[in-house]
């Protein structure tokens, strides 16, 4: 199969998108860029779409797939109760990274839910991921466009790493705003809303916007199957000292490692400047050149980033 290229796209300009989209009405597979990571799409309209997106993602058809739509009117086809509390987080998140658990709509595809009585469902800030769910004409189930068990994707390039020639586009916007996945919170019941996925919007941010406290489920603090770095070949391990690391470093077998910092290190090894972004793009090229292992300095400054401390401490878990 031959992957075809779109772009790259202008955000501002926002030419070009009636191609893919025109694919997605076809019922093909095609990548877009979103704020948080980039997403693969299929029409929400065809089962035989969504069930390749499964074969080629790699994912149990048990996990649900998450849907974007253009905007908040259109959560009327895929949900069947929106709760006020919808409409508090939307005012203040939304467009943006944040992801809301709702009952679905009686006539959505149980192949979306997983067999579930819920949707997951959001409203993309990136302008080129609403303009082609608008130009689609329907919403999109979009993942994470990466093979199941490996870092998401924050370029177009990792996407071809993962799926060329499997899928049917790739639109090319770019690096993504974010380089985090979005916050997935249930409103299934709405008096008790519960994470359950850390992304970027930060659980005090919920809190003080809703006036409550928010529960987290247990899936938000250890990464389920859908989500797991468990593909990932090279052993992270986070620190919160050089001094930490040396004394690692001494008693441990040499290896070939990887030194992730947002300062210039002071031990030995092939070193990645670390930004609240890149995260996944550092070990993705660990992947790719055979590190056995990540060493991350947990600085001051990256222990206030909540959603990369959060996503660090999930990944050296695994």
């Amino acid at each position: 199969m031959y992957t075809e290229y779109f772009g790259p796209i202008n955000r501002e300009k926002l030419g070009g998108l009636e191609s893919p989209s025109r694919k997605l009405q076809q019922g093909g597979l095609v990548a877009i860029p979103t704020e948080s990571v980039y997403g693969l799409a299929a029409s929400i309209l065809e089962d035989e779409v969504l069930e390749r997106l499964y074969r080629v993602k790699r994912r149990p058809q048990n996990q649900s797939l998450p849907v974007l739509v253009a905007n908040m009117d259109q959560l009327k086809f895929v949900a069947s109760e929106i709760p006020p509390e919808a409409h508090v987080l939307a005012k203040h998140f939304l467009p943006g990274p944040l992801c809301l658990i709702l009952k679905k709509a009686p006539n959505l595809s149980n192949v979306i839910t997983g067999g579930r009585d819920t949707v997951a469902v959001r409203v993309s800030s990136d302008p080129i991921a609403r303009r082609i769910v608008e130009l689609t004409g329907c919403p999109l189930a979009v993942p994470s466009a990466n093979i199941t068990g490996k870092p998401s994707p924050t370029k177009a390039s990792h996407v071809l790493e993962d799926f060329n020639g499997q899928i049917d586009g790739l639109v090319d916007g770019g690096e993504v705003e974010y380089g985090m996945e979005s916050t997935l919170i249930s409103l299934e019941d709405p008096l008790r809303p519960k994470i359950f996925r850390f992304g970027v919007i930060t659980q005090k941010q919920i809190e003080d916007v809703l006036n409550r406290k928010v529960v987290v489920h247990p899936l938000a603090l250890a990464l389920n199957s859908s989500s797991s770095f468990d593909k990932l070949r090279s052993a992270v391990r986070l620190f919160c000292s050089w001094d930490e690391m040396k004394i690692y470093l001494k008693l441990s077998t040499r290896s070939k490692r990887m030194i992730m910092s947002k300062e210039d290190p002071q031990v030995q090894g092939d070193h990645f400047l670390l930004s609240g972004k890149n995260l996944y793009e550092g070990l993705r090229i660990a992947e790719r050149e055979g590190y056995a292992e990540v060493l991350v300095l947990c600085t001051p400054e990256i222990k206030k980033n909540i959603p990369l401390l959060n996503k660090l401490k999930q990944i050296a878990r695994t």
